[in-house]
């Protein structure tokens, strides 16, 4: 079992005894290779992607103030990258993933909804989610699209037009 989750340790720790209870878990310590770029080398991380998934894939383009790109985690094993960045001392949870078979990318937030719909944007329609986050004016806004044979999953806390904003400003391979 594998995850990979935005929301701290105490979800994780939930989720696995959810799925294991009280058995006991035999740990597997395999070397997998997973790349990691950090600060400001965002177009070596896309260059990387490229090269892992050996297609290119719709990038983000910087378009608020204080935004920037913060690391990327690649997994070529899997072929899902990982790339964040921060906005407003928030997280911009960015995931891409080349998807096998007929498996697809699955991610379960606990949040209430407060809107959910579609949109299409650069020709690509996009299922967008808010969700109400206890205690938060900002909602956490959620976006899943497939553009080719790549799915990818786009996440952050902020306002619904900033949110749009990215979007609308997300750069696709021609």
């Amino acid at each position: 079992m594998e995850i990979t989750s935005m929301g701290g340790p105490e979800r994780v720790v939930r989720m696995v005894r959810q799925a294991v209870g009280d058995r006991e878990v035999e740990k597997n310590s395999t070397s997998r290779k997973i790349k990691t770029i950090a600060s400001e080398d965002e177009e070596k991380a896309y260059q990387e992607i490229r090269d892992a998934f050996d297609t290119d894939v719709v990038k983000i383009f910087v378009c608020l103030p204080d935004m920037k790109f913060d690391t990327m985690n690649l997994d070529e094993s899997k072929q899902v990258a990982e790339m964040y960045y921060s906005y407003d001392g928030e997280t911009i949870g960015y995931i891409i993933n080349m998807p096998y078979r007929d498996s697809s990318l699955g991610v379960d937030f606990e949040d209430p909804i407060e809107k959910k719909y579609s949109k299409e944007i650069h020709g690509c329609k996009m299922n967008i989610t808010l969700y109400k986050i206890e205690d938060s004016k900002v909602p956490k806004c959620v976006a899943k699209f497939k553009y080719g044979s790549i799915e990818y999953l786009l996440m952050g806390t902020m306002d619904e037009q900033d949110f749009e904003k990215i979007l609308k400003n997300l750069v696709f391979p021609k």
